[in-house]
């Protein structure tokens, strides 16, 4: 019950703060209506404007209401990550492997997953409902021993964010065997033979998994 009258007062603050933009110049109002979102068009900004009267706080609050249900649902399957649990060296590079699911109605178009601490941006391909993939990133740990925890979200083309936040904890310290495990399975996979069933081999070359080229935003 806390948690509901939180987030409506912060809903209701959110709002206000449109209202107390007074402008009666179309522009203006079109690019003050792009900001609440990522990637927010123009076309869209005049679309909800336009139905709405040119009144800012009531097209924020139907584009809000809009988007909330079209939003994409995602499911959090399986951590893929090789030496998943293994402890991490200090400033070392990793990978972190994730099987996801669209598990909504929608296709995912656009869809990037963003990692809250840097902001770094991995681009997803187009995901039909009930569809899985897996999403690779690229790590590399702090140069001192302890917890290292990054967060990450799935976001829409135009910047609303859904599904669970995907959070990522290792530890870090000198005795760490991640990396090692990981180069071990890449060379393992590299020279497997053509028969070799793929399951076998890493999980950089699964079906689904994106290549560093195509998950950089």
């Amino acid at each position: 019950m806390e948690d509901n009258q939180m987030d409506s007062e912060m809903d209701t603050n959110f709002l206000n703060q449109f209202s107390s933009m007074v402008t009666t110049d179309k522009d203006d109002l079109i690019k003050q209506f792009q900001t609440i979102g990522e990637n927010l068009n123009y076309s869209t900004a005049t679309f909800f404007l336009d139905m709405s009267n040119w009144n800012l706080q009531t097209a924020v609050g139907c584009y809000f209401d809009f988007m909330v249900s079209r939003l994409p649902s995602m499911k959090f399957l399986n951590d893929l990550t090789v030496g998943k649990d293994e402890k991490v060296t200090p400033n070392t590079a990793f990978k972190q492997s994730w099987l996801l699911q669209n598990d909504g109605e929608s296709v995912w178009h656009g869809t990037y997953l963003r990692n809250e601490t840097d902001d770094r941006k991995y681009y997803l391909p187009s995901l039909s409902p009930n569809d899985t993939t897996i999403v690779t990133v690229d790590l590399i740990s702090p140069p001192t021993n302890g917890p290292f925890v990054s967060k990450w979200s799935l976001y829409t083309a135009t910047g609303s964010q859904f599904g669970e936040t995907i959070t990522s904890a290792i530890d870090v310290c000198e005795g760490g065997t991640l990396a090692i495990t990981q180069q071990l399975s890449q060379l393992q996979a590299v020279s497997a033979p053509p028969d070799m069933d793929p399951a076998v081999a890493s999980q950089n070359t699964q079906p689904g998994s994106l290549e560093d080229t195509e998950m950089w935003g």
